[in-house]
């Protein structure tokens, strides 16, 4: 796989609607890492009835700095987003 060179972030939406949690990581494994670890936790966490059913969302984003703003990841080498390149490179 060829990386991006950007800056890369998780954002976790614990409960839609809500203000996102931001985790800073430094290659797409790492990001892929956290989103499972995060996904992982919230299936616990229901499963063990801590928290009610919810709706939440996390999703990894690049630092577009044309525009300086955060976007959808999207790697233009490999020509897939995140979920191409998981599916692809992470099984």
């Amino acid at each position: 796989m060829k990386p991006v060179n950007k800056k890369l972030r998780v954002e976790h939406y614990p409960q839609i609607p809500c203000e996102p949690f931001f985790v800073d990581v430094k290659d797409e494994q790492q990001a892929w890492f956290v989103k499972n670890l995060l996904a992982d936790q919230h299936l616990f966490l229901y499963n063990n009835n801590i928290i009610p059913d919810y709706a939440n969302v996390i999703c990894v984003v690049m630092w577009d700095e044309e525009d300086n703003e955060w976007v959808d990841y999207y790697n233009e080498e490999e020509e897939m987003d995140f979920d191409e390149i998981k599916n692809e490179y992470f099984g």
